[in-house]
């Protein structure tokens, strides 16, 4: 492999810190719902049932602090220039990458507001974070719905989308997009 294939091959990948922001990011989400998942199977009111949404809240912080900061390197970190296709197909994922970055500090704040709405304070590893709202069955009965369903919803459809997009530049279009981020 020549010094310029090197050269070229590193100018066409994402930089270190954004690599370190969407695969990190992307374990949170899947553990944020795992969490979510394993807490629905438990008991109301036991101990494990509270670990678990404890753990839950703990990675909604975290993809949320993360997600900022992932927003503030992108501002400050130029992209690789995008793999060569239609206006359409750049158009899409412009629009399918802010839709994922919306919808990943949406699904926190809506989390912590349904969590605080209920007259609870929230838990980051440990540490408690005192409700800002106090019970409001008002705020909350709004924001459930959000969290709960269509925020979720159309989170875990955009990431299934990004996955199938990536696969389908991968194997289909061949055109290294998937290595970029790799």
């Amino acid at each position: 492999m020549t010094q310029r294939h090197d050269r070229q091959s590193r100018d066409q990948r994402y930089n270190g810190g954004a690599r370190f922001f969407h695969w990190t990011i992307a374990l949170l989400i899947a553990g944020m719902f795992a969490s979510n998942w394993l807490r629905e199977a438990m008991e109301r009111g036991s101990p494990e049932r509270a670990w678990w949404l404890a753990a839950h809240m703990s990675l909604g912080i975290s993809i949320f602090i993360l997600t900022l900061l992932r927003v503030l390197w992108r501002m400050t970190h130029r992209a690789p220039e995008p793999a060569p296709a239609s206006l359409i197909v750049h158009a899409a994922a412009k629009l399918g990458h802010l839709a994922l970055y919306l919808f990943t500090l949406g699904l926190p704040v809506t989390g912590a507001l349904r969590g605080m709405s209920g007259g609870n304070g929230l838990v980051f590893y440990g540490i408690p974070i005192p409700s800002l709202t106090g019970k409001d069955d008002a705020l909350r009965a709004t924001i459930v719905p959000f969290h709960d369903g269509l925020i979720m919803y159309l989170l875990l459809a955009l990431v299934a989308g990004h996955v199938l997009a990536a696969l389908w530049h991968q194997f289909v279009v061949r055109d290294g997009t998937l290595s970029r981020m790799v």
